[in-house]
């Protein structure tokens, strides 16, 4: 990063003082490389942003459902898009898992424990849940450095590749305390520098301060200020610019999309498909934000991510609708047998077992496993292994609608799954 990319107001000297400017590190090989010491977040709103795309943005967010009146197709939605999302969130850094492996019941303890890049995603499934789970308890005031730092060590203490300390901020003295972004491998050539470790604390402890801050939400959200749009898309921007953690960065700043949104009491909207399809512009709108503090194009990327992931979360929502029908008439099971009531489960654990159907029916592994046979039988199903009272079997048209790329038609997806289950 040269000194040069950054806006004037950056390229002067940090002083305490002015809390933020250019600085360098005490370190061997960074003599020529200047770091960003980072603002603070505005409180007004910048000029000349985009207000038609903001405003459709910002409507489609209020008119989500309530979490205290939506209905069960919505919170079936948000709990499998949430599954999504982990394993789209946690692909842009480059862990790589499945959407299967993330459904799969954990059925083998042992299997869990360790580190993998599945069990990553897992733990990404599980830091939403955390996470929503402090928002319902305590608001917006949930959002802090220490629910960040407790995201942050539940997932990447299972990253086979993080080599820090799980949910420990960067400090001066520490390993990894210096990060760069991005670049050739040439120190001087990299994309962005974040603040210097010495800096990382009070630097994030004013973007929370700012995330939570109920004047500016309560302005916001009277139109008279920063909307949720504006919040989400200037918070991020300078979440990542502060950089807090070695690694992880990423994951925790989308983690805090579906937060601030939950704070608002709306189900979340997940946006991590939008952001893998759209990386580079994602990249360059980021890097205009942190570096010349100019934020219309981040404000019109999470606009446009937006608008893009309602109309795809519509798309799948309805696909998933008319599964539960489609079901009832290749089985036509009888009223209250373990295969009725395995279809109600089957939407939401699209990977079963024998044993974890059981233990949600309350009912013998005998009696799951012949509804499981059953469903398999009927098309509904499909089973994937074939040995002995380990059996997995899957909801193939529920997986390919998850799966499927992001803003694909659902129809697409759903013609390999049928062909896979013999009912095409």
């Amino acid at each position: 990063m040269r000194r040069d990319e950054l806006v004037g107001r950056l390229r002067q000297p940090y002083t305490p003082s002015r809390g933020w400017g250019t600085a360098r590190v005490q370190r061997e090989g960074y003599e020529n490389v200047w770091f960003v010491v980072p603002p603070p977040p505005p409180r007004d709103l910048p000029a000349g942003l985009p207000a038609g795309l903001i405003g459709r943005a910002n409507a489609l967010l209020q008119a989500r459902p309530r979490p205290l009146t939506a209905q069960p197709l919505d919170r079936l939605t948000a709990y499998l898009f949430a599954r999504r999302e982990a394993v789209s969130s946690s692909r842009l850094e480059g862990t790589w898992s499945t959407i299967d492996s993330v459904l799969t019941p954990a059925d083998d303890p042992e299997a869990e424990a360790g580190r993998s890049q599945t069990l990553s995603v897992r733990a990404y499934a599980a830091a939403l849940e955390v996470g929503a789970a402090e928002i319902e308890e305590q608001g917006v005031r949930a959002l802090t450095v220490d629910l960040l730092c407790r995201l942050h060590a539940l997932v990447m203490s299972r990253d086979p590749d993080f080599r820090g300390v799980p949910g420990r901020l960067r400090a001066a003295g520490l390993p990894g305390d210096v990060v760069q972004i991005g670049g050739s491998g040439r120190r001087e050539e990299s994309l962005y520098n974040p603040a210097p470790p010495e800096h990382v604390e009070r630097c994030l402890d004013e973007v929370m301060a700012w995330l939570t801050d109920e004047e500016i939400i309560e302005l916001g959200e009277a139109g008279m200020g920063l909307s949720m749009p504006l919040r989400m898309a200037i918070g991020h921007a300078h979440f990542e610019a502060v950089h807090p953690f070695t690694d992880g960065n990423g994951r925790i700043g989308r983690i805090i999309w579906p937060l601030q949104m939950a704070a608002a009491g709306i189900l979340p909207l997940y946006l991590s498909g939008y952001v893998e399809q759209q990386r580079q512009a994602y990249s360059q709108a980021l890097q205009a934000a942190q570096k010349q503090l100019a934020y219309g194009d981040i404000i019109a990327f999470l606009c446009e991510a937006i608008i893009a992931s309602v109309e795809e979360e519509a798309a799948g929502k309805s696909a998933i609708a008319a599964l539960p029908d489609a079901w009832e008439r290749r089985i036509r099971p009888r009223r209250g047998s373990a295969g009725a009531r395995a279809l109600e489960v089957v939407v939401s654990k699209p990977i079963l077992t024998a044993r974890s159907l059981s233990k949600d029916l309350q009912v013998s592994f005998q009696a799951a496993s012949s509804a499981l046979n059953a469903l398999a039988k009927a098309g509904v199903l499909r089973e994937r292994t074939g040995h002995g009272r380990n059996r997995i079997f899957a909801a193939e048209e529920v997986i390919a609608i998850l799966a499927r790329p992001f803003a694909e038609d659902p129809e697409i997806a759903l013609e390999g799954a049928r062909r896979l289950l013999g009912v095409a």
